[in-house]
């Protein structure tokens, strides 16, 4: 058995090794369709992270490219949410497969 190698893979979980980037999916876990602004003050109240709203941007934008979040535009206003189905689907094959422990 092995896991079928896509490039994608790579980019997600880049995007999954970065503290930051894992609170932000928390926080859009816990309640989705959130604002720039709205992330920002909950990860400033609930995790202390003092980070610029450029900073989150850029974060945000590394979410998007590995297709865990999606945005859209409410009038001015750009909403953030998650999409959880990639995470599942690159993790379980390698959970799968791993947890037969070192047989060939």
């Amino acid at each position: 058995m092995s896991v079928h190698f896509d490039p994608q893979l790579s980019i997600l979980f880049n995007a999954l090794g970065d503290t930051t980037r894992l609170l932000i999916l928390e926080e859009l876990r816990k309640r989705h369709d959130q604002t720039l602004f709205e992330l920002c003050a909950r990860l400033l109240e609930e995790h202390s992270v003092t980070i610029s709203r450029q900073g989150i941007t850029r974060h945000l934008n590394t979410l998007e490219q590995a297709g865990l979040i999606t945005t859209t535009w409410r009038g001015r206003t750009k909403i953030h949410t998650l999409v959880a189905a990639p995470i599942a689907d690159a993790i379980n094959p390698w959970v799968d497969l791993y947890s037969q422990g070192d047989a060939l």
